[in-house]
C-alpha cells in the first residue's frame, strides 16, 4: 500500500472519528428539539405529525416568561459590569507594578476554580452583612463575580501581546490617556472585551448552583425554574423552553463571532 493511500485512509479515519464525536454531542440537542414538537402530553419524538402546542403554552406561561426575562436582564447587566470591571482590572495588572501582584491575580480567578456552592454561600453571607436585598441586586452582583474572571483572562492575554509603542506614539503626539485608550488601545483590544462579555453573558444565563442562594420569589431565573418543574414532572413545555434557550445561545455565539472577527 502506497504512502499516499495510507495518508488518505488516516485522513478519512480521523474525519469519521470527528463526525462520530460531533454526532454524539449533538444527538441530545436534536432529541430535545424534536420532542418539543410532539403531539403527546409527555416528551416523545413525534410519530404522528408535529405540533406547536407546547410553544403556545410557553407563550401563555407567565412564570416561564418572567424567568426568561429575569435571566436576560441579569445576564446582560452582569456581562456589561464584567466587561467594564474586567477590562479595568486587566489594564491595571498588566501596566502597573504592586506588591503581591501574582497572588491577587490568582484570587481574582477563584470563582472559576472553587465550587459554585461555596461561592453562593459566601455571597449570601456577604450580601447579608452589607444588607443587600435579594433579587436583581444580588443576582447581578453575584453573577458578575462568577463571570468576571473570563473577561479578565481574555483582556489580560490581549494586553500582554499589545505593542505599547502605539500608546507611546499617541502620547508623544499630544493625546491624553483617555483619548489614547479611546482611539488606540480600546479598538485594538475590543475583540477580547467583546468575547469576554459574550462569555460572561452565557455563564450568567446558564448559572444554576450559586443562583439558588441569590434569587427571590419574584426573580427566579430560567435554570432554577426548569429544575423546579423537573421535580414535579417533565412536560414538553420544558423542551420548548430549552429550544428557545438554544436559539438564544446560538444568536449570542454567532453575534460574538461576527463582532470579534470584524
Amino acid at each position: 500500500m502506497s504512502t499516499t493511500t495510507l495518508q488518505r485512509l488516516r485522513g478519512l479515519s480521523f474525519r469519521a472519528i470527528i463526525a462520530v464525536v460531533f454526532a454524539f454531542l449533538l444527538l441530545p440537542v436534536v432529541i430535545v428539539v424534536l420532542t418539543s414538537f410532539t403531539t403527546q402530553t409527555f416528551p416523545a419524538i413525534p410519530h404522528e405529525g408535529f405540533s406547536l402546542e407546547w410553544y403556545e403554552q410557553l407563550l401563555q406561561d407567565d412564570k416561564l416568561l418572567g424567568a426568561l426575562t429575569v435571566s436576560l436582564v441579569v445576564a446582560t447587566a452582569s456581562a456589561m459590569l464584567s466587561a467594564i470591571i474586567g477590562t479595568i482590572a486587566a489594564i491595571g495588572f498588566v501596566r502597573a507594578e504592586f506588591p503581591y501582584k501574582q497572588q491577587i491575580s490568582t484570587v481574582m480567578l477563584l470563582p472559576m476554580i472553587i465550587s459554585p456552592v461555596i461561592t453562593g454561600i459566601a455571597l449570601v453571607r456577604y450580601f447579608g452583612t452589607i444588607q443587600l436585598p435579594s433579587g436583581y441586586p444580588a443576582l447581578v452582583l453575584g453573577h458578575t463575580v462568577l463571570s468576571l474572571p473570563y473577561v479578565f483572562l481574555l483582556v489580560r492575554s490581549e494586553l500582554l501581546t499589545f505593542d505599547e509603542d502605539l500608546e507611546r506614539a499617541s502620547r508623544v503626539l499630544g493625546a491624553d490617556p483617555v483619548t489614547t485608550f479611546r482611539h488606540v488601545t480600546g479598538p485594538i483590544i475590543s475583540p477580547a472585551i467583546l468575547a469576554g462579555g459574550f462569555i460572561a453573558f452565557v455563564v450568567s444565563f446558564g448559572e444554576f448552583t450559586a443562583t439558588q442562594f441569590l434569587i427571590s420569589p419574584d426573580t427566579s431565573t430560567v435554570p432554577v425554574v426548569i429544575y423546579t418543574m423537573l421535580r414535579t414532572g417533565l412536560t414538553p413545555t420544558i423542551n420548548a423552553l430549552s429550544v428557545v434557550l438554544i436559539v438564544v445561545m446560538l444568536v449570542v455565539a454567532l453575534s460574538s463571532r461576527r463582532l470579534t472577527s470584524s
